[in-house]
């Protein structure tokens, strides 16, 4: 029995969380090509023809991965701050409360709750006007909506950083970075060095891995870009819900030619960070 329980697993694995996607990417993949779907009736290279033809999808790539990655390093960047400057205060409940509630809360949730605030009509903008900073409400800079992706980069930093200070929190007890900077500082290292030859590097080596992930994730993030992005260019999750669900049946094998190709970019980029942490496992 004992040997047996494992091979349940990976089958009841592979039967819940690997077929249904497999089956879900073969049929987007039939569909992009024309060989099912609807008003499909032959095999066609035109679906994907078009989406590398308009460049939007690449648009959306780079618009994507330019707000993932900002939203990572300055979240990985001001989790670091804390957890090396302020690490025995968030010991404290109250204060650990505080940090570690937006991990409570859903994305659709925060995004509206950025868009109450930041909005032209919203709770800032009405307070700016009380106080007499501005005389109508279209004069409040616009934080949502906007090119820049100020609403959603806020909104990503406030609910990525409590994860990250947790994490780090975590790695620097189980390395027992404490006591390696206290052998740093006998050995006549300052507090400066300490810090960026001791402890940030072992935290980002530490974490790396979920850091990727974490791009990845966001990446591929939908619902608070589509409540807080702008029409174009979008998020690359939004691109592919607006391409799928068009008025034009003709045009919704582009929204699954997008999809199929955004699946490969993450697939290949999962694989290669995985690959290469095996292979540094191995190496040692």
């Amino acid at each position: 029995m004992r040997t047996k329980s494992p091979h349940i697993g990976i089958l009841f694995f592979l039967a819940i969380g690997v077929l249904p996607f497999a089956a879900a990417f073969v049929y987007a993949l039939l569909y992009s090509f024309g060989a099912v779907g609807v008003l499909n009736t032959s095999y066609t290279t035109a679906f994907w023809a078009a989406v590398f033809r308009s460049g939007e999808f690449f648009k959306s790539l780079g618009y994507s991965a330019a707000i993932a990655a900002v939203s990572v390093a300055v979240s990985v960047g001001l989790a670091l701050w804390l957890v090396l400057s302020y690490r025995r205060d968030f010991e404290k409940k109250a204060l650990s409360f505080v940090l570690y509630l937006p991990l409570a809360i859903p994305g659709v949730v925060a995004a509206f709750f950025t868009f109450q605030l930041l909005a032209q009509s919203g709770f800032f903008a009405r307070i700016t006007y009380a106080l007499g900073g501005i005389d109508k409400a279209r004069q409040f800079p616009d934080l949502v909506n906007d090119p820049w992706a100020v609403g959603i980069l806020l909104t990503f930093i406030s609910l990525v950083t409590p994860f990250f200070v947790l994490l780090f929190m975590n790695v620097y007890k189980n390395e027992r970075l404490g006591e390696l900077k206290t052998l740093a500082v006998s050995l006549g290292a300052t507090p400066r060095q300490v810090r960026w030859r001791v402890s940030i590097p072992i935290l980002l080596t530490k974490t790396r891995t979920l850091i990727v992930l974490y791009f990845i994730f966001i990446l591929g993030a939908y619902e608070v870009p589509l409540i807080l992005g702008q029409q174009s260019p979008q998020m690359l999750s939004v691109l592919i819900i607006r391409e799928m669900r068009q008025f034009d049946l003709a045009k919704i094998p582009e929204g699954y030619a997008v999809a199929v190709l955004y699946t490969f970019i993450v697939s290949g980029a999962a694989v290669l960070l995985f690959y290469r942490k095996k292979k540094t496992a191995d190496a040692f």
